[in-house]
């Protein structure tokens, strides 16, 4: 009996363990230091560019979304409207774009780890960027990290 009843626990703990590591594994990694660099392409091709330094990013809890935060906050304002959805945090406006007219908004990563396997990358500045294949919370930003926002449509 005593062993059944260790078995069960045992399997109890490792369950929770992995229950836990999967929840865990939804939200992004943010390194402690290094800088990052937050793009938004403009329609008329133009750029907007932000950098900040990760150490002085607040909410390192969840990727990306801290980081893009941090800048909505800053002394060089980016302009920044999230909704939230059962699938995490959906930009709708950055920058001096907006989703409208089937346009929306797609985020872009020099983080390969975070790509859509066989999706398009674009360039940006000499670095290769990448669909990301995650939502802002669960995106890796490293340090050098690009990311980049633009309008595009699903057609």
């Amino acid at each position: 009996m005593k062993r059944i009843l260790s078995l069960v626990i045992v399997v109890v703990l490792l369950a929770s363990a992995m229950v836990s590591c999967e929840l865990l594994s939804i939200f992004g990694s943010v390194a402690e230091e290094g800088d990052v660099t937050v793009v938004v392409e403009a329609v008329d091709g133009s750029y907007e560019v932000y950098k900040t330094y990760l150490e002085n990013v607040e909410n390192k809890d969840e990727g990306a979304k801290g980081v893009v935060e941090h800048l909505n906050n800053g002394e060089d304002k980016l302009h920044l409207v999230m909704e939230e959805s059962t699938y995490g945090a959906f930009v709708t406006e950055i920058g001096r774009i907006k989703q409208a007219d089937g346009k929306y908004v797609m985020v872009y990563t020099s983080v390969k780890s975070d790509s859509y396997e066989g999706a398009p990358s674009v360039d940006y500045d000499g670095v290769t960027l990448y669909q990301s294949a995650v939502g802002l919370s669960g995106m890796t930003v490293e340090a050098g990290t690009v990311i980049l926002f633009r309008l595009e449509s699903y057609s």
